[in-house]
C-alpha cells in the first residue's frame, strides 16, 4: 500500500480488510449453493460469438448450459406491453423455431421475450435467457415458472455476479449479449422509442441479420417493425425461408422441420389465423363465431355484423367457446382466438 500513503488510513484498512475477506473457495461454494456455473474469456466453454465483441464480458455466470455454437441461434425480442396479436405471434415463432431445432435467445422479459421462450420450451426446443441481474435472481418475478424450466431446456446467463439486483442501467448492457449470442434477430412488436430498437442497433453494429414481423399501418406497436422494414430489415413471412437463409449465411446445416406443412407460408396478414384449428364438435353457431375471430381482438358489434347472429346466440356461443379455451376475452367485450393450434 506504499504508493497510497496519502489515502486516509481508514480507507487503507478497508482495502486490506476486503482483500483478506476474498476467498476463491468461498466464492466457489456460493456458486455451488446457488446452482450457478462460471466461465471466463479464455475458458473453452466461453461462447466464441461473445469473444468477437469489442466489449466482451470478462466472464459469464449461468444456470444450465450455454448455447451450442454449432446450432443456429435466433434472438426473438419485442414489446413488453404487447398486443394480443403480438403475444400470439411470439408464441407461434417460439414453437416454429423449436421445430426447426433453432435455439431461441431472449431476455425473459414480460411480453414478447418470455412468450417466445415459453413456447419454444413447451415445444421441446432449447432456449437461453440473458438477464440484467444476477443469474440467481428471477426477474421479472411473474416469469418464475419459465425461469425454473430454462436450465433443463437451455440456460439462464448473466455477466453480473450473484445477488446483483435488476437495475435499469443493466438492461442496455445485457442487450448486447442477447444479439451477441444470436446469429439473427427477429423483432415482433416495437414502439417508436423502445429497448428493442436499441438492441437492433447493437445487432447491426455486430453485423447480425435483423428481421421484422410486419404490422398494421398506424398501429403504435407496429411502428418499430415497419420502420425497420423501411430501413432495409428482412421481412419475416416464412419461418422455413428465414431459417434456410440464416443457416446459409452463417455456414450452418439447414434441417427441415419434422412437419413441413406447419410453417407460416403466406404473405397474408392473417396467415396465423388461417392455420388455427377449431376444437372438434362445435355447433354451427360456435363454428361461425370461431371462423370470424382472429388473433386480433374483435368487439361484440363487429361480430354481430359479421356473423348475422342475434345477441343471445352470439353471447352464448362465445361463452361456450371460452369454456373450451378456444376464445379469450382480451379486453371488455373484445374477443380473439386464444391460441395458435396448428394442424
Amino acid at each position: 500500500m506504499a504508493p497510497f500513503q496519502k489515502l486516509r488510513q481508514k480507507w487503507v484498512r478497508s482495502l486490506i480488510s476486503y482483500k483478506e475477506s476474498c476467498s476463491l473457495e468461498k466464492s466457489a461454494d456460493l456458486l455451488h449453493q446457488k446452482g450457478l456455473k462460471f466461465c471466463y474469456q479464455d475458458d473453452r466453454h466461453f461462447p466464441q460469438k461473445l469473444r468477437e465483441l469489442v466489449d466482451c464480458p470478462h466472464g459469464l455466470f449461468y444456470k444450465g448450459n450455454l448455447p451450442d455454437p454449432d446450432v443456429l441461434s435466433v434472438a426473438v425480442i419485442g414489446a413488453r406491453r404487447c398486443s394480443h396479436y403480438g403475444a400470439k405471434m411470439a408464441a407461434y415463432l417460439g414453437t416454429q423455431l423449436a421445430r426447426y431445432k433453432v435455439q431461441v435467445i431472449s431476455g425473459m422479459a414480460t411480453g414478447i421475450d418470455g412468450m417466445a421462450q415459453r413456447a419454444c420450451i413447451e415445444e421441446g426446443g432449447r432456449s437461453f435467457a440473458v438477464l440484467g441481474s444476477g443469474a440467481d435472481i428471477c426477474y421479472p418475478p411473474e416469469n418464475s415458472r419459465l425461469y425454473r424450466s430454462l436450465p433443463d431446456r437451455g440456460g439462464v446467463i448473466s455477466e453480473f455476479g450473484p445477488a446483483t439486483p435488476p437495475l435499469p442501467g443493466h438492461f442496455p448492457i445485457r442487450n448486447r449479449l442477447i444479439c451477441g449470442l444470436a446469429d439473427a434477430v427477429i423483432v415482433v412488436e416495437a414502439r417508436k422509442k423502445s429497448g428493442s430498437l436499441i438492441t437492433v442497433d447493437l445487432a447491426l453494429d455486430q453485423g447480425k441479420d435483423v428481421y421484422a414481423v410486419p404490422g398494421r399501418f398506424g398501429d403504435e406497436l407496429s411502428y418499430g417493425c415497419n420502420h425497420l422494414i423501411e430501413q432495409g430489415a428482412g421481412i419475416l413471412t416464412s419461418v422455413e425461408q428465414f431459417v434456410e437463409e440464416v443457416c446459409q449465411r452463417n455456414g450452418l446445416t439447414y434441417t427441415p422441420a419434422e412437419n413441413e406443412n406447419r410453417y407460416m407460408d403466406s404473405n397474408d396478414d392473417h396467415a396465423c389465423s388461417r392455420h388455427s384449428r377449431a376444437p372438434s364438435s362445435l355447433t354451427q353457431v360456435e363454428q361461425l363465431i370461431f371462423e370470424k375471430l382472429e388473433l386480433d381482438a374483435k368487439g361484440i358489434d363487429q361480430l354481430l355484423e359479421e356473423t348475422g347472429l342475434t345477441m343471445t346466440q352470439l353471447t352464448e356461443g362465445i361463452l361456450n367457446l371460452q369454456v373450451r379455451n378456444a376464445v379469450q376475452e382480451v379486453s371488455r367485450n373484445r374477443y380473439a382466438r386464444s391460441s395458435i393450434t396448428l394442424s
